[in-house]
This record gives C-alpha cells, sequence and structure tokens, in this order.
C-alpha cells in the first residue's frame, strides 16, 4: 500500500530577507521537507492574495503557521488571513511555530488556538517557540535539541492529519 505524503501549507506572514521571521520560516520549511511524511507548501500572506488562501487551506492536510507576538498577541493581518479562510480550517490539524521576545511567542500561540478551536480545528499541544538569540547568523538553530523538537512536532501533526483527512473525505464535516 502506497502512502501518499501529507501536504503541509506553512504559513507565514513575510518572507522579506533579514527578517528573523525568515530565518524561522526557512528553518522549519527545512525540517518539514526532511521529515518523510510531508510534502510543504510556503505560504507568505505577504504574497498570496487573500482571495487564493481558501483553496491553498482547503488542499493542505496540515497547517503550521510560523508567527511573531505582538503586543503579547498574534498580527492583525494573520487574523485578518485567518477570518477571509472559514470553513477550509474546519477538521484541520494545526500545529504552532511562533517567536518573540522573553516568551518566544507562545503567548500568541496561546491566542491562536482559542481562535482555531472555534474554527474547528484541532491543535497540536506541542509548540516551538523562538527568540533570536536562539539562531546562529547562518539561521541556523543553537540548540541541539530543536531539530528533534520539530520533529517530534511534525510526528503528531502526522498523527492527527492522516485520520482527519480520511474523515474529510469520506463524511462532510457537520457545520
Amino acid at each position: 500500500m502506497t502512502v501518499h505524503p501529507l501536504r503541509l501549507a506553512v504559513l507565514t506572514r513575510n518572507l522579506e530577507p533579514g527578517r528573523f521571521g525568515t530565518t524561522v520560516t526557512e528553518w522549519f520549511e527545512r525540517a518539514a521537507d526532511r521529515h518523510d511524511e510531508f510534502k510543504p507548501d510556503l505560504i507568505d500572506l505577504s504574497a498570496v492574495p487573500l482571495a487564493d488562501l481558501p483553496v491553498r487551506i482547503a488542499e493542505a492536510d496540515a497547517i503550521v503557521v510560523v508567527t511573531a507576538e505582538y503586543n503579547h498577541a498574534y498580527p492583525g493581518d494573520l487574523k485578518t488571513a485567518i477570518d477571509a479562510v472559514r470553513q477550509p480550517w474546519f477538521g484541520k490539524p494545526i500545529a504552532f511555530v511562533v517567536y518573540g521576545g522573553r516568551s518566544r511567542g507562545l503567548r500568541a500561540a496561546e491566542q491562536l488556538r482559542l481562535v482555531f478551536g472555534e474554527l474547528h480545528a484541532v491543535t497540536i499541544r506541542d509548540t516551538l517557540g523562538f527568540h533570536e538569540e536562539d539562531f546562529t547568523p547562518a539561521g541556523e538553530p543553537i540548540d541541539p535539541t530543536t531539530d528533534a523538537a520539530a520533529a517530534t512536532l511534525l510526528t503528531q501533526l502526522a498523527w492527527w492529519s492522516r485520520p482527519l483527512r480520511d474523515a474529510r473525505s469520506t463524511t462532510p464535516y457537520p457545520s
């Protein structure tokens, strides 16, 4: 039996060179690409029109949101993008890779859990959170356990992705 790779939407806000978010996103995309179960689809919200976003999310088996924490929350343009999609979030597993100051972005992830719960999505408990000091100038994590943490998050996400994909394909989500 052939198992097709899971389609993983890696949703980020802006991939401008020199930004810390770009460093985190590019590192995570490499980690996801090394994980045999996923085929990543990078979605840069600064480059993808909001009208195209629902189709990209609908095609995904799982989503990873990569975002900064601003003012103890997540950015407004991310909320706008989330709200532009609505129904394609239903029954999708979602993980978070966040970054920020002392909290390493974790407050943004906690608030996003509430938003995605309202959208009938399943959020993965484990979250990856970073501070700029956590990466080398070359864009690699300093902590040697970071790659293992990413692999664990991706394994958990794959565990949720297959049964939810199968459920969505055989039974319409009750709305």
